[in-house]
């Protein structure tokens, strides 16, 4: 009798230690601690996860995060600060000479002021460059035959791109249009899924990208960038931050939504690669 008691007693005693592991993460695998991403084609839809509450938060560049909290008042908030400031440029196929025009142009538009005011016009004024190239005594005019160049954008990203009555808007439809309008020519939009901007205009579907495309060092091996705004990361949660986020730390564990092939999803991949090691 003494022995069999013995045993149901440590029985009794790993079934706790067990339970107590599984509650506090002793013992359980480093996934359960891990971001559950929720990877969307168009950024509206991932959006939306976070408003009919399908999602924790929403991690997106600070521009439409500024835009859907300005349509939304009261609805959502900024959880923590802003994340990893980067570039944004216009993509031109390794080479082409496209892409020196790009620049020339968006110097000069910076210094007559006109990049300044469409920023202003859409409410983006923060994210001009700090330090913009200086314009050239003359433009070199792109030597593409016709006079459209056109544009692969993904038009899920409002303020900077959208469909609005059938019509292409935003603030990069507007800088485009005054660039083109430089060299005495017109802008057309073919839009685009995101993650297949890249892929698109090496197939010479387009003459370039312009769709709130951040200029890293990955995708500057693939593309030529002329950049014309700096932006940060942000993360919206609902009013009052039910989850409790306050920085990127914070999202372990938590369900996060995110448009693919973005910076976004890949700093979130590089949070989880760091959670898995803990």
């Amino acid at each position: 009798m003494r022995t069999r008691t013995l045993f149901a007693l440590l029985g009794a005693m790993l079934v706790t230690v067990l339970i107590v592991g599984a509650t506090t993460g002793c013992g359980s695998s480093s996934k359960s601690k891990q971001i559950t991403i929720k990877v969307f084609p168009a950024d509206t839809n991932a959006a939306i996860a976070l408003q009919t509450g399908k999602v924790d938060a929403y991690a997106a560049d600070a521009t439409p995060v500024l835009y859907y909290m300005k349509k939304n008042p009261g609805k959502y908030e900024i959880a923590g600060k802003q994340l990893a400031t980067t570039p944004e440029g216009i993509a031109t196929r390794k080479g082409d000479p496209l892409g020196n025009s790009f620049k020339q142009a968006i110097a000069k538009l910076y210094a007559t002021g006109e990049m300044q005011k469409i920023l202003g016009r859409w409410g983006l004024s923060q994210f001009a460059l700090a330090n913009p190239p200086a314009a050239p005594a003359s433009l070199t005019a792109p030597n593409i035959s016709g006079g459209t160049i056109k544009f692969c954008s993904d038009t899920t990203y409002p303020p900077m791109e959208s469909i609005e009555n059938g019509k292409t808007v935003g603030a990069d439809i507007d800088i485009a249009n005054a660039l083109v309008k430089l060299w005495g020519k017109k802008a057309e939009f073919q839009t685009t899924g995101f993650d297949v901007l890249i892929p698109a205009l090496q197939a010479k579907k387009c003459d370039a990208i312009i769709s709130a495309l951040s200029d890293t060092p990955g995708r500057a091996k693939e593309v030529d960038f002329s950049d014309y705004v700096s932006v940060g990361t942000l993360i919206m949660v609902k009013k009052g931050n039910p989850a409790g986020i306050t920085d990127l730390a914070s999202l372990s564990g938590k369900v996060v939504a995110v448009q693919a092939a973005t910076t976004q999803k890949a700093m979130l991949d590089a949070e989880n690669a760091k959670l898995a090691k803990k």
